[in-house]
């Protein structure tokens, strides 16, 4: 119990109480400041990942610098920005960005029912304070509720159950025994393969190449089955780079082994690091096959220049560039052909036969027709509609747990 309330006091304080506390302490200074609360806790679950909200706050980074302003990520992923003498255009300009970035999620979109949760609520310090006060204590207050409720969950929980609230946070020194154990084990074990099939009407799928991945989870479970590794997304933000590292180190020899052309999940600035490099260079010992470098596009658009770079870097050595991560409503809007892609993943979302799906699927297939049938992936096929659907719109290649599945039944 005692070491119970020391980790609580040594514990770094929650972003809720660094903004409340800001915001107390700026009620003599509001003179020329903005606020802006960006809902981000409202967008869809695949649109809330840890690489999603890091890319919409470092996207702050220079009005921040530039206007004597503050970030804070609160714990639900909204984020709270203040700036001093930012015009709204000057901050605007960052929104724009990030509803393109997250354009795909109904959240986003423009035309937003007013009825819904708005995408950002905006503050003029000088005339909004006591309703920026009132929204910090509230998200502080929130916090607080959330904390007290997992705290009593933790002795709700039956023996023997394998539970989130008994797990240990992930912290500097679990980190540390993670790394060990990456940069020692044989991490072979822990990389999953997931093919992409051509599949045409009436025929069976035919393998073109895999994705190649690192599962987390298993190394959880091998290396600190008690610990909670999305606990702090920084952490494991590192976590994950370190697995990037390390994938790069092993995979030369397991390609070599394997015939089939394979796909890496990358991102783009290590493709320009030293580490990529080395890769190369190990690689092409071992084989000559075709290599495509998966790039999040919401890791492409949140630097484009760099994106460019990195791409010709790539191809010049001989990689295929495959852009991930497009929705329905962000795919027509990303042309393969100004992106210089080689291929493009769409996701499959059930949603898209909700909402007016004659007029999305027309457009849809006006956009998989411009991009090249052949060029084109619909990824996460996880049931029957989204063959179909896909078949329905032009498109002949898929991956997914149910292509796994259908795949495996042929043979």
């Amino acid at each position: 119990m005692l070491a119970r309330k020391q980790k609580k006091q040594e514990a770094l304080p929650r972003h809720e109480e660094l903004l409340l506390d800001y915001a107390e302490r700026l009620r003599r200074h509001i003179a020329g400041r903005r606020a802006i609360h960006l809902h981000l806790s409202a967008l869809r679950p695949q649109n809330r990942r840890p690489h999603h909200t890091r890319i919409a706050a470092s996207s702050f980074d220079s009005l921040v610098q530039r206007h004597e302003g503050q970030c804070f990520r609160l714990r639900n992923d909204d984020l709270v920005v203040v700036v001093r003498d930012a015009s709204v255009a000057q901050i605007d300009e960052v929104v724009l960005k990030l509803r393109y970035l997250f354009s795909e999620d109904p959240l986003a979109l423009e035309d937003n029912d007013a009825s819904q949760q708005p995408f950002c609520t905006w503050y003029d310090l000088e005339e909004d304070y006591a309703e920026f006060l009132a929204t910090a204590c509230r998200v502080n207050e929130l916090a607080k509720q959330e904390e007290e409720r997992r705290a009593g969950a933790e002795g709700t929980v039956g023996d023997g159950e394998v539970a989130l609230a008994e797990m240990e946070p992930l912290d500097p020194a679990r980190l540390g025994r993670l790394e060990e154990a990456i940069t020692t084990a044989d991490v072979s074990s822990l990389v999953r393969r997931q093919p992409v099939c051509a599949i045409a009407a009436g025929q069976k799928p035919t393998p073109i190449f895999e994705e190649v991945f690192v599962s987390i989870d298993e190394l959880r479970r091998k290396v600190l089955p008690n610990v909670n590794i999305v606990s702090s997304r920084w952490l494991f933000q590192h976590l994950t780079e370190v697995l990037d590292r390390r994938l790069l180190q092993c995979l030369p020899e397991m390609e070599a082994e394997t015939p089939a052309n394979t796909s890496i999940n990358i991102n783009v600035s290590t493709i320009l690091s030293e580490q990529f490099l080395t890769f190369d260079r190990r690689l092409r010992h071992y084989t000559k096959k075709t290599v495509f470098l998966e790039l999040q596009s919401v890791d492409v658009f949140a630097d484009m220049g760099a994106y460019f770079f990195a791409r010709d870097f790539a191809r010049e050595r001989g990689y295929m560039i495959c852009l991930d991560g497009l929705g329905y409503l962000t795919f027509p809007m990303a042309p393969r052909d100004e992106l210089g892609t080689d291929m493009q993943k769409l996701i499959w979302d059930a949603d898209v036969l909700d909402q007016g799906s004659t007029t999305r699927a027309d457009r849809l297939r006006e956009a998989v027709k411009k991009a090249g049938p052949t060029r084109v992936i619909l990824c996460r096929c996880d049931d029957h509609r989204a063959l179909e659907f896909g078949q329905q719109i032009g498109i002949s290649l898929f991956q997914g747990r149910y292509i796994d599945r259908i795949a495996q039944f042929i043979r």
